[in-house]
């Protein structure tokens, strides 16, 4: 018989939530088969608790972290306290991303006539060797064609299909602040010539927003964050040209990510 495979101690799970009681909560953990987790009253919210029930709802999902687990008793118990509200989002998310890349895989399996299982050894196996989750295979898969060479060729085809059907690359946004001053009666117009010539060097993934006193936000969008810093820094040196050039100043300093 297989051994029932349980949460470690300090880790964060993802748990719905199936028992409601006046003093704790019962939790199926999502990622474990036929295990439940137990939150007592004193872990469920961090403020003082009259109704139980106006803090937890079953069906809910929620992320809790393992404090302890009795492996005589069965129980493992969890704290919801001890989940910052970024962390809950990002567990719930990256389950939510778990599960949905799952599905892709089955219904490549599909497409290709094939049994899902053999689809998860020659597919999904060869990319999580090389990737901490499918999700992050895929993305890669958009931003690079060759990553297909980790999986057999009979399954890249369909597999790029699925994923560009699925999937987009995130778009990474780099900003930076930019003061400009071109003295002299055509000041104001060298100025605008300056801004244009910057915008022209970034194109459409550039945008500049005048914040006053001569400043100007400049924000440069790829979906590459290196490309993105380099688009900023051409548009940056650009406006910095110009303006020199016709006898003005301009300095650039780079927001923090």
């Amino acid at each position: 018989m297989a051994e029932i495979q349980l949460p470690e101690v300090g880790e964060i799970a993802i748990g719905k939530i199936v028992k409601v009681l006046d003093y704790g909560v019962f939790l199926e953990l999502l990622e474990y088969d036929n295990v439940q987790g137990f939150v007592h009253i004193s872990n469920v919210s961090s403020s003082w608790i009259k109704n139980i029930r106006n803090f937890v709802k079953e069906g809910q999902v929620r992320a809790g972290k393992v404090i302890n687990i009795d492996r005589h008793r069965g129980q493992i118990d969890i704290s919801l306290t001890k989940v910052s509200a970024s962390q809950q989002r990002e567990k719930i998310e990256e389950y939510k991303q778990a599960k949905r890349s799952q599905k892709l895989i089955e219904l490549l399996a599909t497409q290709e006539k094939q049994k899902p299982e053999q689809a998860w050894a020659e597919v999904a196996e060869p990319l999580l060797g090389k990737y901490d989750s499918l999700y992050d295979a895929f993305q890669a898969i958009l931003a690079d064609d060759s990553v297909l060479l980790l999986v057999p060729k009979k399954w890249a085809g369909s597999l790029k299909e699925i994923v560009e059907k699925n999937y987009e690359l995130p778009e990474k946004t780099v900003k930076g602040q930019i003061t400009v001053s071109v003295p002299g009666p055509e000041g104001v117009e060298s100025l605008k010539k300056a801004l244009l010539a910057g915008k022209k060097k970034g194109g459409k993934s550039v945008e500049i927003f005048y914040e006053g006193s001569g400043r100007y936000d400049i924000r440069a969008t790829s979906t590459d964050y290196k490309r993105a810093e380099k688009l900023l820094k051409n548009v940056s040196d650009e406006i910095i040209s110009q303006a020199s050039s016709m006898g003005g100043k301009a300095s650039f300093e780079k927001a923090e990510s």
